[in-house]
């Protein structure tokens, strides 16, 4: 395969445009792992989307775990094929099929712009906020980065400005930097906070046979199924009747904060 950049001078314009498509292929690449993996890894913190769609769905009256999955299926079929379609964009690009590359870029923005939209209103419907902010503003990157994309094509002949040496060693080295430093804070968190996605929790009496658990952030089902054990392991002499979550607004202020309370009854 002969590539567009192999000795050449890359101009800065067409650098941007490669570094469009290589950002939106990396992402819905990542947005696919994470599906897949459905929860956390050892330098993997991601989030059970299974889970997550059922409690959406559950909270507007659609408890059937059917229809969440349906639903989280449809969507990531809009993933792989945007993925797929980026990728082929990337790659034609690479081969300088610059007609072809910008066909396969258009579906591929379409779709990241559907994904974003259906995304966006499901938030509306189901009340999260946080995940509305985060869509909305991908939703208008991805319009930006068309309008960008086919901008910068229209001086792909004209505009010869190259980066020069000095330009690229202080690019590189911001890179290093930059990668160095996520690398450290994904490693340092790993070795001192991952054992709060899989460690059993402290049940805490706040009453007669009353306990509360506090969950850590990002604390999942495994968590959870640990902290039981645990609780029957350390009071034999307790039956639990009932576990109940508290309402909305007492709940703790951060992404996937929760509070449950364990009812119990000597056996």
């Amino acid at each position: 395969m002969k590539l567009s950049f192999i000795n050449k001078t890359l101009p800065t314009n067409q650098l941007v445009r490669y570094s469009i498509l290589f950002y939106w292929s990396i992402f819905w690449l990542f947005n696919i792992v994470d599906k897949i993996i459905g929860g956390s890894l050892f330098l993997w913190v991601g989030r059970d989307r299974f889970a997550q769609f059922q409690k959406f769905f559950a909270s507007a009256g659609l408890e059937s775990p059917w229809i969440a999955n349906f639903a989280l299926i449809i969507a990531a079929g809009l993933e792989v094929f945007a993925f797929i379609f980026f990728t082929g964009a990337l790659l034609y690009f690479l081969k300088k099929k610059i007609e072809t590359s910008r066909a396969w870029f258009f579906i591929g923005i379409v779709l990241t712009l559907i994904t974003f939209t259906i995304f966006s209103i499901g938030d509306h419907i189901f009340g999260d906020r946080f995940e509305l902010l985060e869509h909305t503003l991908f939703w208008f990157l991805t319009l930006f980065s068309w309008v960008a994309f086919i901008r910068l094509e229209n001086h792909s002949e004209t505009e010869k400005t190259s980066l020069t040496k000095k330009q690229i060693l202080s690019v590189s080295f911001i890179s290093f930097l930059l990668v160095t430093t996520t690398c450290f804070s994904i490693f340092s968190y790993n070795y001192n906070f991952f054992s709060r996605r899989t460690d059993a929790l402290t049940a805490e009496p706040v009453g007669e046979n009353i306990y509360k658990v506090s969950f850590p952030f990002l604390g999942g089902s495994v968590v959870f199924e640990k902290t039981i054990n645990e609780f029957k392991l350390e009071n034999p002499t307790k039956k639990i009747n009932h576990i109940y979550t508290v309402p909305n607004p007492l709940r703790l202020k951060k992404a996937d904060g929760l509070i449950f309370y364990i009812m119990t009854e000597d056996k």
